[in-house]
């Protein structure tokens, strides 16, 4: 046989087979990747954010093509913010969705106690959105995170408050649904810079009324308080104190979200809020563009809106995006796995996740920002 007549037969042979293995790439359909957060309950405007964040990191990466031929898909399951539901969601998607990573889960509580079966079920867990200390008590190998702990903002804000030689008397305002890791580590802040708490409440994530937190915080004379806490019984007892003649100063860690401060409406003036995330809405740097090109390939009924909550979850779905393209077309959960833990850093135009052998922190980045008197917030 010539080599032309040859070439004539085996080019539509070739083509046939590169046909048939892109049908099989498309039979296997979507990448599934779960997420249970409270989209009831007083953190539901929280979790849509978080939620919206990795949406439109899976929608950029689906707009060019998907990853390794395949589109990646968000399936969510409302937890109501309660831990033992944290746990049965993420029972049902992984043994019945099928999902092949979790993501974005809003719920520190119910991440803790959900850990022990992650790890026995094999299914990596990427980027909790909370700086849970209990989720960072020991490595985990399923775990990765993308943004600091409570250990480091704790240390950001007692450290600031004390920066000046000053003793201020700190008050110390905590959900009490966590294990004792979240308060120890604003205890450990207070230790390390010579003080002792003023005052220390625990709070029902859930509740409607705070009026024994107000009056024990009010007992305890504080200079400021500090809160790990959704954004509800924030926003009760910032009200509560200040309608009371309170003028000392309130600071709230990174999980109250954004919209904290729409909430508490005259009364944010002044607050600090931590932050562990860049400022979402600059748009000088490829990251930031990709960002909010991405939020607008969402539909209108998401009103998603560039805050830090919603770029929480997207550095999460981009950084899962990054991993999925690493562990290649073949994928299963331990080369999913396997991937992340040999990822090269991720530099989101400053922002930079790293994970090494033994330590998934992902990022330590900390700052502070305060709510000037037109609520915007200034660095």
């Amino acid at each position: 046989m010539t080599l032309r007549p040859f070439l004539s037969t085996l080019l539509p042979a070739l083509l046939a087979v590169a046909a048939s293995l892109a049908a099989a790439q498309n039979d296997a359909g979507p990448i599934l990747v779960g997420q249970s957060g409270g989209f009831t309950g007083g953190q539901a405007a929280y979790a849509a954010d978080v939620r919206n964040g990795i949406e439109a990191a899976f929608a950029g990466a689906n707009a060019a093509g998907g990853v390794n031929g395949r589109t990646v898909k968000l399936v969510t399951a409302d937890d109501g913010g309660t831990r033992d539901k944290v746990l049965a969601n993420t029972r049902k998607l992984v043994e019945s969705d099928n999902v092949v990573a979790l993501i974005g889960y809003t719920s520190g509580a119910g991440t803790e106690i959900t850990l022990p079966y992650i790890k026995e079920a094999r299914v990596p867990i990427l980027s909790p959105a909370t700086g849970n200390m209990g989720i960072r008590a020991e490595h985990n190998p399923w775990l990765f995170h993308t943004r600091a702990g409570y250990r480091d903002e704790m240390a950001k804000i007692v450290g600031h408050a004390t920066g000046l030689g000053l003793k201020p008397r700190v008050a110390l305002a905590y959900l009490g649904d966590v294990g004792p890791a979240n308060l120890k580590s604003m205890q450990d802040a207070l230790v390390a810079n010579q003080l002792s708490a003023a005052a220390v409440v625990s709070l029902d994530r859930n509740a409607a009324d705070f009026t024994p937190q107000i009056n024990q915080l009010m007992a305890g004379r504080p200079d400021l308080v500090i809160f790990i806490s959704n954004a509800p019984p924030i926003v009760k007892i910032v009200t509560g104190m200040r309608e009371r003649g309170y003028y000392g100063q309130f600071a709230t860690s990174s999980f109250s979200g954004s919209r904290v401060v729409d909430e508490l409406k005259q009364h944010a003036r002044g607050l600090i809020m931590i932050q562990v995330l860049p400022q979402p809405h600059k748009n000088a740097l490829a990251f930031h563009r990709d960002f909010h090109t991405d939020l607008k390939r969402l539909p209108d009924s998401a009103k998603a809106n560039a805050n830090y909550t919603v770029l929480e979850g997207y550095i999460a779905g981009r950084t899962l995006i990054e991993g999925l393209k690493k562990a290649g077309k073949d994928l299963t959960r331990d080369k999913l796995t396997a991937a992340l833990s040999g990822m090269n850093e991720l530099d989101f135009s400053g922002y930079r996740i790293r994970y090494a052998r033994g330590n998934h922190e992902g990022s330590r980045f900390v700052d502070l920002g305060v709510v000037t008197a037109d609520g915007n917030l200034k660095f």
